[in-house]
C-alpha cells in the first residue's frame, strides 16, 4: 500500500501541469494504480503516465515554437512600429508573461533585447546602403527619439550611427578626447 501511495504521488505531480491534467483524468490513473497486485504493475502504469507526460510535453514545446516564430516574423515584418511584449503576446494569443518566458527559452534572450537587436541590425544596414538622414534611419527602424536611437547605437556598435556611415568605425568625440 506505501509503494502505491509513493507512485500515486508520482503521477499527481505530472498532473499539477493544468493542460496536461485536461488532457487526462487524474483520479481515472489512480483508480488503475491502486487496482495494481504487484510492483510491476505499478511501474507500468507509472511508466505510462511519464511516457504520456513527455510526449505532452514535446506537443507544447512545438507549439510554443510556433508561437515564437510567429512573434520573429511579426517583428521583422513591423519593427519600424510600436512594439511591446503585450501587443506581441496578443497577437499570438499568449499570456505576455507566458510569452516572456518561451521566447527567452527558445531564443536565449529576452524579447526586449532581440527587438532591439533586429532594430540596430536594420539600422546598421541603412545607414551603409542608403543615404538616409540618421533621424530618417531612427524613425525607420522604430525609435520615436533620434538621441535616444544615437545613444542605442553607441552603446551596441561603440560608435556613432554619423561615424559609422563615414566607415570610421570610431567616435569624434572619442578622438577628441585623446
Amino acid at each position: 500500500m506505501y509503494i502505491k501511495f509513493v507512485f500515486s504521488n508520482v503521477i499527481q505531480e505530472l498532473f499539477q501541469e493544468d493542460q496536461f491534467s485536461g488532457e487526462r483524468r487524474i483520479e481515472h490513473e489512480i483508480d488503475r494504480l491502486y487496482n495494481c497486485r504487484n510492483i510491476m504493475e505499478i511501474l507500468e502504469v507509472t511508466e505510462e503516465n511519464i511516457r504520456e507526460y513527455e510526449s505532452f510535453l514535446e506537443r507544447s514545446m512545438s507549439e510554443s515554437r510556433n508561437e515564437v516564430a510567429a512573434v520573429k516574423n511579426y517583428i521583422y515584418q513591423h519593427y519600424a512600429e510600436d512594439l511591446s511584449l503585450e501587443i506581441l503576446a496578443e497577437k499570438v494569443y499568449l499570456s505576455s508573461g507566458y510569452l516572456s518566458f518561451i521566447f527567452k527559452k527558445e531564443t536565449g534572450m529576452n524579447l526586449n533585447r532581440y527587438i532591439r537587436v533586429f532594430r540596430m541590425k536594420k539600422a546598421k544596414e541603412l545607414l551603409k546602403n542608403t543615404n538616409m538622414k540618421v533621424a530618417q534611419v531612427s524613425e525607420n527602424v522604430g525609435f520615436a527619439n533620434v538621441s535616444y536611437f544615437c545613444r542605442s547605437f553607441r552603446e551596441y556598435y561603440g560608435c556613432s550611427p554619423e561615424s559609422y556611415r563615414k566607415g570610421t568605425g570610431e567616435d569624434e568625440e572619442a578622438l577628441s578626447d585623446h
